[in-house]
């Protein structure tokens, strides 16, 4: 979490969703054409359209290199709960039974777990990961495997004696402080036309970018600290000019982990040489954690309101709309 890439996007986003804003407010904005970049200039956006030969400005962001300069972190780096997803998976017990519902279709709906007691005392235990979209009758026949002794009617799970517990569990994201350090982003813009340079360099200092806090796309914030604009007319002979504005982000690094909620006691012990287990024997539930459905929810939850309805494609390029699956 927060690493160069988070605050490049964030920078990219902030300034695009601004000038969104100043288009709806300004008719001599509004004619213009300027394209955001969390990325550098490439040598298409000369010739390509839309180039910077067809009077298009590309602003374009990236980290300068050499200006990374690492901070002191608070001490302490404990980690916290800072996201929790809870099911969407609603076990009814039944006579003998249990009846499975999927209350929405979110992504990573949750997991389900049987205990089930028998009539000679002997005890089974059956537990399943919910994929997304996934049909009650399918979770019910999963558990039911399981079981061996149950059988599925539908989304009904049964077993012919004895009683049937259920637990139900989602997820949580635990965090804690890697460290603090600043770099300094280059944020240029590029014209063809050296009025237009002037003008898109002028509002991007007084109104696309933050003055002293950026929002970035997972939800922290990020100091900000202006070092200075410059024009750069070096490349004057091809009719090319840009400026550069210069800008000090303070942001800190993060260590996150997903886990499952428990839905079952039990474990290992280590007794002289021999390990032995009790209550319902752990396996390796974290490897079917569904983390890129869990920071695809995390991100549609956390995401600045500003930047929502904004999305940056494969080459960093910001664009209007939700971004493609």
């Amino acid at each position: 979490m927060s690493g160069f890439s988070h605050v490049t996007r964030g920078l990219a986003l902030c300034a695009a969703s601004r000038f969104a804003q100043l288009t709806r407010d300004s008719a001599f904005w509004s004619d213009q054409k300027v394209i955001f970049r969390a990325g550098p200039l490439m040598p298409s956006d000369h010739f390509i359209s839309p180039s910077l030969r067809e009077t298009v400005c590309y602003v374009t962001i990236a980290p300068l290199s050499g200006s990374y300069n690492a901070l002191a972190a608070p001490l302490g780096r404990e980690w916290v709960e800072t996201l929790k997803f809870p099911p969407v998976i609603a076990v009814d017990i039944r006579q003998a039974g249990v009846k499975i519902c999927v209350s929405s279709p979110r992504l990573a709906p949750g997991i389900v777990a049987l205990l089930w007691r028998r009539d000679d005392g002997g005890c089974a235990t059956a537990r399943h990961v919910v994929r997304e979209q996934e049909a009650a009758a399918s979770i019910a026949q999963n558990l039911a495997v399981q079981l061996k002794a149950a059988w599925v009617e539908g989304d009904v799970l049964s077993v012919k004696e004895g009683s049937l517990e259920v637990a139900t569990g989602g997820y949580g994201r635990s965090s804690r402080l890697k460290g603090r350090q600043s770099q300094i982003f280059r944020i240029s813009v590029w014209s063809t036309d050296s009025t237009m340079r002037a003008a898109v360099g002028d509002v991007l200092v007084s109104r696309l970018l933050p003055q002293d806090w950026l929002a970035l796309p997972d939800g922290t914030m990020a100091q900000v600290i202006f070092e200075g604009d410059a024009d750069q007319d070096s490349m004057q002979t091809r009719n090319l000019f840009r400026r550069d504005v210069d800008l000090k982000i303070v942001f800190d690094r993060f260590e996150t982990v997903w886990t499952p909620q428990m839905v079952a006691g039990g474990g290992w012990a280590q007794l002289r040489d021999e390990v032995v287990s009790f209550g319902a024997i752990p396996d390796q539930l974290s490897a079917e954690i569904p983390r890129d459905a869990l920071e695809a929810l995390a991100s549609s939850q956390e995401t600045p309101t500003a930047y929502r309805g904004w999305h940056t494609d494969r080459d960093g390029t910001v664009r209007a709309g939700p971004e493609p699956v």
